[in-house]
C-alpha cells in the first residue's frame, strides 16, 4: 500500500454562471473512476482516507456553489501544513492532483499551465483553482517526492484573469529539483477538452483524456515488476489516440514527464508472479534476456541481485536473488500471462507465466 501517498480530486459539473459555463456530464463520472483507480490495489493503492474528493453536490444544494478555490485550498493546506505549527509536512510519497471541469490557461504563459474555474464564478467575479500552481508549490516546498498532476479541462486562453495563487509561502526547499513531476493536460493551449458517451463507459459520459489514461494503464507495456513508466504511458496514449477516438478526433493530450528520472504507475493488467531457478554453477555477470510481444529486457546476474534493463532504456530494475540450500539461485518476476522467452547462456526457455510453479533454467 502507498501509505505516504495522498490525492485531491476535483470534479465540477455545474456552475453558478450557467450562461458562461454550461453544465457538464462527465466530471462526476470521471472523479468516481479516478477515485476507484487511486484506492485500488491494482492502481494507486492509496489508503481511502487519504483520497479527498471535491465534487458538485448531487442533488444541487441551493445557494451552495462548490468546489471552489477556498474549499480546495483548505484540503491542500491540511495535507501540506502541520495544524499545530503551520510548518510544512514533508512526505516520502506521491501527491495526485486531479481536476475535471471548465478550465483555462493564461494567454501570456510561457510554461504549460492551466486552472479550473471555480463553481462559484458569476459575471465579473472570477475565481479558479490553479492546478499547475499547486503542483509547482508542492515541488518548490518539497512536500512529496513525486507529484502527478492531471487536468481534464479546456485550456481556453484568458488575458484578463489571473491564476488564484496557493496560500503557501514561496519558500524553496534545497532539494526541490529532486521532486519528480508528471503532468497531463487534456488539450494543448487554446484547445477544448471533450466528454462523450463511449463504448464500454456503461452509458455514462466521460472525459476523453481520463478515459484514455485509465485504458492505457490497463493495456500499456509494463516492466518486470508490473509498473508502467510515465514516458511509456505518454507514448502509448499518443500512438492510440486516433484509434480510440476515430470520429471527430480531438488533438491529443499535452503530457510532460519529469526532466530526469521517470515516474511509474502500477499496471492494471492481470499479472502472474513467476519464479525462476538458476543452476548452482551460474556465474556472476552472466547475461539473461527476456522477451515477449511487449517486452525486451536484458538482465545481468550480480551476486545476490539481477539488474534488469529495458532495451529502449525506459526502465531499470534491481531485483533480489535468493540462494537456496542446494546452491541454486531463485528470483521472481511479475508478468502478463502470455508467451515469453528467456535466454541464458546457450539455453532457451519458452513459458507462460503462472503455468508452472518455477521455470528451471
Amino acid at each position: 500500500m502507498a501509505e505516504y501517498d495522498y490525492a485531491i480530486i476535483v470534479g465540477i459539473s455545474r456552475y453558478r454562471d450557467v450562461g458562461k459555463f454550461p453544465t457538464l456530464e462527465g466530471p462526476l463520472n470521471d472523479v468516481e473512476r479516478i477515485r476507484e483507480w487511486l484506492v485500488s490495489p491494482q492502481g494507486g493503492a492509496i489508503p481511502s482516507k487519504q483520497v479527498f474528493s471535491l465534487i458538485t453536490p448531487e442533488p444541487v444544494i441551493p445557494g451552495e456553489w462548490s468546489p471552489n478555490r477556498e474549499s480546495f485550498a483548505r484540503h491542500f493546506n491540511a495535507i501540506a501544513l502541520d495544524p499545530n505549527t503551520g510548518d510544512f509536512i514533508r512526505r516520502e510519497g506521491r501527491l495526485y492532483l486531479y481536476f475535471s471541469g471548465h478550465g483555462f490557461s493564461r494567454l501570456a504563459d510561457q510554461a504549460t499551465r492551466a486552472a479550473l474555474y471555480s463553481a462559484d464564478n458569476m459575471g465579473m467575479f472570477q475565481s479558479n483553482i490553479a492546478g499547475t500552481l499547486y503542483a509547482e508549490a508542492a515541488k518548490r516546498a518539497r512536500l512529496f517526492r513525486e507529484v502527478v498532476l492531471i487536468m481534464d479541462c479546456c485550456r481556453d486562453t484568458e488575458s484578463n484573469v489571473e491564476y488564484s495563487s496557493p496560500d503557501l509561502s514561496l519558500f524553496e526547499h534545497a532539494n526541490t529539483e529532486g521532486v519528480r513531476v508528471f503532468s497531463m493536460y487534456a488539450t494543448p493551449k487554446r484547445g477544448k477538452a471533450q466528454e462523450r458517451e463511449l463504448p464500454g463507459s456503461n452509458g455514462k459520459v466521460v472525459g476523453l483524456m481520463t478515459n484514455a489514461l485509465l485504458r492505457a494503464l490497463q493495456e500499456a507495456p509494463c516492466d518486470i515488476v508490473g509498473r508502467v513508466a510515465g514516458k511509456v504511458l505518454m507514448q502509448y496514449m499518443g500512438m492510440n489516440w486516433q484509434a480510440w477516438y476515430p470520429e471527430q478526433t480531438p488533438p491529443p493530450p499535452r503530457i510532460i514527464p519529469p526532466d530526469s528520472e521517470d515516474v511509474f504507475f502500477q499496471s492494471g493488467q492481470d499479472l502472474e508472479i513467476q519464479r525462476f531457478l538458476l543452476p548452482a554453477a551460474s556465474f556472476d555477470k552472466s547475461p539473461l534476456r527476456l522477451t515477449s510481444s511487449s517486452l525486451n529486457a536484458a538482465g545481468i546476474l550480480d551476486g545476490d541481485a539481477i539488474i534488469w534493463q529495458d532495451a529502449s532504456l525506459s526502465w531499470r530494475v534491481k531485483l533480489e536473488v535468493n540462494t537456496l540450500t542446494d546452491g541454486r539461485r531463485e528470483f521472481s518476476l511479475a508478468l502478463p500471462a502470455r508467451d515469453h522467452e528467456l535466454f541464458w547462456a546457450t539455453s532457451r526457455h519458452t513459458f507462460v507465466p503462472g503455468a508452472q510453479d518455477a521455470v528451471d533454467i
